[in-house]
């Protein structure tokens, strides 16, 4: 009996410890990435004065004793660096910048000087940077003594605007990075428009109208100034421009801006261009954007442009290896249309989709080989085919030249003329039946019938070549 309760007891004991070290390890875990996360949230008060305006930047979510490196712009001045007790900073070392958090709170006080003259100002590199820190909540207030004539925006929304008796207050807040900041003497009304605060000297904002963008959803936050005061600017977060400009106008220009700011590197503006007027139906402004749009148009349907474009739009990041692999989601083929293209300066290699399969010749399995589909046609790799068909493939004459050659018959072809040479007998044609991409030398499927007499297909299973 005692037998049998021991190995009970050592039963339930493995099971609890097992349950333990599982909870312990997600606990772990969770415990680890809230570590890492390192979630920021911020909060800026501005005070206008008549010559500057003075700042205080609030830092919560810190590691306490952990080190940060600053970086503070030239513009900011009289600048000083606090703890959440009040105290300064501790230096971490020599490097001026660098220093670290007393506890989970960092406060900066600086002022930035203003031009009391100017009519309008915008500023975008007027706050202190940490290395290293995202900001998931951000809040901006502006107490305005000085300027109330006039009207704030920044690249978050605004939440809230109250005037007082001898102050007026704004209220904006969202997340991410410090958005830039705007002025203007004349007043400006707000509208809320889909994901995007737009402001106006009249109540034109009430009639702007993004058909497309509502169609294709949601676009990150943006505050449209629609001003006379200010040049045009575009930034991540503000878009300013003429009062005059037209809705349709404007609404290309949002959404190529959204395009922009989904690539980590610089993007061709060929691209931009060719998606935005996809998106649009209009005309690209460019050439190349022109010819890529076509490609495009000319190797999908309606439906699987438009699911692509909006999938690209609807992408947090992009690169040429994701449009590739995108584009070749919408077509169930592979490509790498965007790759070839990206970094080339040179005239768009043509759009074309491939497939591998299985290549076969009287039933019988020779190789595996990659199609290219294009124009509604299917290229074979030219020889590869004519390989697994018993034939020796020869390349002539810096590879402007293919011999092709199978006991007493011969074939002489020429990638650069519409003619070729069998067994010493020249025959023209009105198109040359090969074609090179990417390295490789390629032929029409018919073309194996009319100058080999094999037929080609593709079934179930792979090409079928049947000599």
């Amino acid at each position: 009996m005692w037998k049998a309760s021991l190995l009970i007891f050592l039963i339930l004991s493995g099971v609890i410890s097992g349950m333990l070290l599982c909870q312990w390890q997600a606990y772990s875990e969770r415990a680890i990435a809230l570590e890492s996360s390192e979630a920021i949230t911020q909060e800026i008060t501005v005070e206008t004065h008549l010559k500057e305006l003075k700042i205080t930047q609030k830092l919560y979510g810190l590691k306490a004793r952990k080190e940060y490196r600053l970086d503070i712009p030239d513009t900011l001045y009289k600048w000083n660096c606090k703890s959440g007790t009040g105290k300064a900073c501790d230096s971490a070392d020599e490097s001026t910048y660098t220093f670290f958090s007393a506890d989970d709170r960092m406060i900066f006080e600086y002022t930035v000087p203003i031009n009391e003259k100017k009519k309008a100002f915008l500023l975008t590199d007027w706050f202190v940077k940490v290395h290293g820190i995202k900001a998931e909540g951000l809040s901006i207030s502006i107490s305005d003594s000085f300027k109330r004539e006039g009207s704030w925006a920044a690249g978050i929304r605004l939440k809230a605007q109250k005037k007082l008796d001898h102050i007026d207050y704004y209220y904006f807040e969202g997340y991410g990075n410090v958005p830039s900041l705007y002025w203007q003497k004349e007043p400006l009304l707000k509208t809320a428009l889909n994901n995007a605060d737009a402001y106006t000297a009249d109540i034109r904002a009430a009639s702007l109208d993004f058909k497309k963008l509502n169609d294709i959803g949601n676009f990150p936050f943006m505050s449209i100034i629609l001003t006379h005061r200010y040049p045009e600017y575009t930034d991540e977060t503000i878009l300013i421009a003429s009062p005059h400009i037209k809705v349709d106008q404007l609404e290309k220009k949002l959404i190529a801006l959204q395009f922009y700011r989904k690539f980590s590197d610089d993007s061709p503006d060929w691209i931009i261009d060719a998606f935005t007027a996809g998106l649009l139906d209009l005309k690209p402004g460019s050439t190349k954007g022109s010819i890529a749009l076509k490609e495009l148009q000319g190797e999908l349907t309606e439906h699987e442009l438009k699911e692509f474009l909006i999938t690209v739009f609807q992408a947090d990041s992009l690169n040429a290896e994701k449009l590739d692999k995108l584009l070749g989601n919408a077509k169930g083929l592979h490509t790498q249309f965007f790759t070839m293209n990206i970094k080339n300066e040179a005239p768009l290699v043509p759009l074309y989709f491939q497939e591998e399969k299985k290549l076969l010749v009287s039933g019988a399995e020779k190789a595996s080989i990659n199609l290219v589909y294009r124009d509604g046609k299917i290229f074979l790799p030219f020889t590869a085919a004519m390989q697994a068909l018993g034939y020796e493939v020869k390349i002539l004459s810096g590879e402007e030249t293919m011999l092709v050659s199978k006991g007493n018959n011969s074939y002489r072809f020429y990638l650069n003329k519409n003619v070729f040479i069998y067994n010493e007998e020249d025959y023209g044609l009105l198109i040359n039946p090969l074609t090179r991409q990417n390295g490789t030398v390629w032929m029409e499927i018919q073309w194996f019938k009319a100058l080999f007499g094999v037929a080609a297909e593709e079934r179930e299973g792979g090409i079928h070549l049947t000599p």
